[in-house]
């Protein structure tokens, strides 16, 4: 073989020069996710979960199925401020768990894939309405990670998250509690600042979202109910703003809510 068919031959060979390595590509491809999300861009969403899908993550794929499921799921949760509200929700959270099934099934005891499927099963749940069946199903899956979100004693602002959103809307029985529920979101808060503070700024395909969530969260309960306090559901919102400039939930349908509450209102 001749010096030019050896370099041709080795020119082939070698990956081009521009390819991003596959962790590169998946630190885009969840930085894409988290903004579609946060812009509410389903199109987007669905089109990244078909590119995390083409993606050889290596010994990453734990993570790229988690980055699918969350689109699958986040798209779902963005159709349900959209009116009409879009009919294939239903699709979409059965995807979502789908995936995040087979992120559970490389790592079992994920809690970031367990809060993410608490919170999907949950959508579920409202999705069938008064079917019994429908909901008898789900919480046969749903339940044992039900319980361990509710008995969840630490600081990860993500599970702090789906926490107190359960406390906020279930019964009491099933510990429904709005004043727990705004403690849990309050520690979520902490929480995602302790994250933060850690010194170690981790790849972007590791989860870290939690923080602005929270503070939506929060947000939403003290605009809600027969007494809002308008004066620090707003203070909330615009924490969460700073943190998400983007966020359209957020900028253009809760913060007007709030904006519209009448100045006087008391506070609780």
């Amino acid at each position: 073989m001749n010096l030019l068919a050896w370099a041709l031959t080795l020119s082939a060979l070698a990956p081009a020069a521009d390819a991003p390595r596959p962790e590169a590509r998946l630190a885009e491809l969840a930085a894409a996710v988290l903004d579609a999300d946060y812009r509410g861009d389903r199109p987007r969403l669905a089109e990244l979960d078909s590119e995390l899908s083409r993606l050889d993550a290596g010994s990453l794929i734990d993570y790229r199925d988690y980055w699918r499921g969350f689109a699958r799921w986040r798209r779902a949760m963005n159709g349900f401020n959209e009116t009409p509200r879009p009919d294939d929700l239903g699709a979409d959270l059965e995807k979502a768990l789908e995936r995040f099934r087979s992120a559970l099934a490389l790592r079992p005891e994920w809690s970031e894939v367990r809060l993410a499927m608490v919170g999907a099963w949950g959508n579920q749940i409202y999705l069938a309405g008064d079917d019994a069946e429908k909901r008898k199903a789900i919480l046969e899956e749903a339940t044992p990670a039900y319980k361990w979100v509710m008995q969840y004693a630490g600081d990860n602002p993500r599970v702090l998250w789906i926490k107190g959103g359960l406390q906020m809307v279930v019964p009491a029985t099933a510990g429904g509690d709005p004043a727990k529920a705004a403690a849990t979101l309050r520690q979520g808060v902490t929480g995602a600042w302790r994250e933060a503070e850690a010194g170690v700024t981790p790849p972007s395909w590791v989860p870290t979202w939690g923080g602005p969530e929270n503070l939506m969260n929060l947000a939403y309960m003290y605009s809600q109910g027969p007494k809002p306090d308008r004066a620090l559901a707003l203070a909330y919102a615009e924490g969460a703003l700073t943190a998400v400039p983007q966020w359209h939930y957020v900028r253009d349908i809760l913060l007007p809510r709030i904006e519209a509450l009448p100045v006087a209102v008391a506070a609780n």
